[in-house]
């Protein structure tokens, strides 16, 4: 049966946000990427595996609110996260970000970067850039863009202190939805300067870029 969950308003979500709770962003990435409440999290919508990839992005702990412009999406995905202890629900925003931009607060964006502007970044050696790869070691096996650093997505949270928030942090995956999720991870923990690459690695290949193969 589902539940009756709180329907928050802006005032009543950046509240919360100020106390420490987290905003789970359950819009597809590319709407992240054009504009976002600031500090939230981009974990896109799947009925199959919501816990799962919350669970993967952030710590236990924080209490979280859902955010989509779907009241039914926002609903389902509260019904699949109600009750589970390692992040408390504290309610849902089903107006996306209108309500919020209505009410005059700020919003984000999350710049996107294509696989052939990142490759023209790379070849320019004094560009200070940070490129971050968040597969699985297996996929990372398989082959990496070089210079390129391994930080599976599940790592990201507890390793974004060993970063440097100075560097341009461009943030990659397979197909550019795991790297959202970095991404906005990363701008939740203060970077300025952070990109994702919509289509990850799969671009990167059919372009027919160069990669590397780690030694056996």
């Amino acid at each position: 049966m589902p539940i009756e969950l709180q329907r928050l308003t802006p005032l009543q979500t950046y509240s919360a946000l100020e106390a420490g709770v987290l905003l789970i962003d359950l819009r597809p990435h590319e709407h992240f990427a054009s504009h976002h409440i600031p500090r939230s999290i981009s974990v896109a919508f799947s009925r199959k595996s919501l816990p799962e990839r919350v669970a993967t992005a952030i710590p236990p702990g924080p209490s979280i609110i859902l955010l989509s412009d779907e009241g039914g999406v926002a609903e389902a995905a509260g019904n699949a996260l109600y009750g589970i202890p390692r992040n408390p629900l504290r309610g849902i925003v089903t107006t996306g970000t209108d309500m919020w931009r209505n009410a005059g607060l700020p919003l984000a964006t999350l710049p996107r970067m294509s696989a052939a502007t990142l490759r023209q970044r790379l070849n320019v050696s004094s560009d200070e850039l940070a490129l971050i790869d968040v597969r699985e070691p297996f996929e990372w096996e398989l082959g990496y863009i070089d210079g390129s650093l391994l930080i599976p997505l599940g790592e990201i949270w507890q390793r974004a202190g060993s970063l440097d928030p100075r560097k341009e942090t461009i943030a990659l995956c397979q197909e550019g939805l795991r790297s959202s999720t970095a991404a906005s991870i990363l701008l939740h923990h203060n970077f300025p300067m952070v990109s994702n690459v919509p289509g990850g690695m799969g671009s990167w290949l059919d372009a027919a870029y160069p990669t590397v193969r780690p030694p056996h």
